[in-house]
C-alpha cells in the first residue's frame, strides 16, 4: 500500500498542476474577450462622435441655406424700395428690411457658434479615433501575447498528461478508481497530506483512530469530511 500511495501521490502532483493548465487555460480567451470588449466600447464611442459631428455639420448647412435665402430676401425688399409710391409703404419696407437684417444678424451669430461647435466635435472625434487606433493596437499585443501563453500552456498539459501515462499502469484500478472519483469532485485536490491531526484539504481535526490508519499506511484512508485521500508526511506533520 505504501507503493501505492506514492504512486498516488506522484499522480496528485501531475493532476494538481494539471488542473491549474486546464483552468488557466479556460481563463486567457476571457482576458480577450475583456480587451475586445474595450474596442466594441470605443468603436460605439467613435460612432457616437460621428454622429454628432453630422448633426452638427447638417445644422451648420441648413443655418447656411437659411441665411443665403433671408439675405436674397433682404436684396429683394431694398430693390423694390423704389418701386413703391408712397412714404408709408416705403417706411413699412424698410421696417420690414431691418427687421429680416436683425435676424439675419442673430442667424450669423448662431452659424459662428455652429462652427465652433463642429470645430469641438471634430476634435473631439479625432480623439476619440486615436484612442480607439491604441485600443485595437492593445488588442492585437493581448492576442498574440495570449496565443503565446495558450501554446506554452497546451505543450505543458501535453508533456504532462504523458507523463500521467506511463504512471497509471503503476497503480491498481481499485485504487486509481478511487482517487479519479475524488479528483472529479474535489477541484484536483484527491489527496492531502496530516497537517497537525487535521486534514489537509477541508482542515478538519481527524480521530486517533483514523490518524493511526494514515500511519499505518494499510490502505486507503479518506477524510470523513471531504472524502480526499489522506497521507503522512515529514515535511507537513508538525506545521
Amino acid at each position: 500500500m505504501a507503493d501505492q500511495l506514492d504512486t498516488l501521490k506522484r499522480l496528485q502532483a501531475i493532476d494538481g498542476e494539471l488542473f491549474r493548465l486546464r483552468k488557466e487555460e479556460k481563463e486567457k480567451p476571457k482576458e480577450l474577450e475583456r480587451a475586445a470588449a474595450q474596442v466594441a466600447a470605443q468603436e460605439a464611442a467613435v460612432k457616437a462622435a460621428e454622429s454628432k459631428l453630422t448633426a452638427l455639420q447638417l445644422t451648420q448647412k441648413e443655418k447656411e441655406g437659411e441665411l443665403q435665402t433671408r439675405e436674397a430676401q433682404v436684396k429683394k425688399l431694398q430693390g423694390q424700395l423704389f418701386q413703391v409710391k408712397t412714404n408709408k409703404e416705403y417706411s413699412a419696407m424698410q421696417h420690414e428690411i431691418e427687421a429680416l437684417k436683425a435676424d439675419n444678424s442673430l442667424l450669423e451669430e448662431a452659424i459662428l457658434k455652429t462652427f465652433d461647435a463642429v470645430d469641438q466635435a471634430a476634435k473631439a472625434r479625432k480623439a476619440e479615433q486615436a484612442k480607439l487606433a491604441g485600443q485595437q493596437e492593445q488588442l492585437r499585443r493581448e492576442r498574440e501575447r495570449i496565443e503565446r501563453e495558450l501554446s506554452t500552456i497546451r505543450a505543458q498539459i501535453g508533456k504532462l498528461e504523458l507523463d500521467r501515462k506511463t504512471l497509471t499502469p503503476d497503480a491498481p484500478k481499485a485504487s486509481l478508481a478511487i482517487y479519479e472519483r475524488i479528483l472529479g469532485i474535489r477541484e484536483g485536490l484527491a489527496m492531502v497530506p496530516l497537517v497537525n491531526d487535521s486534514c489537509g484539504g477541508c482542515h478538519r481535526r481527524l480521530p486517533p483512530q483514523v490518524i493511526n490508519q494514515v500511519y499505518l499506511k494499510a490502505n486507503l484512508v479518506t477524510c470523513e469530511s471531504c472524502s480526499r485521500i489522506l497521507y503522512f508526511d515529514e515535511a507537513h506533520s508538525k506545521l
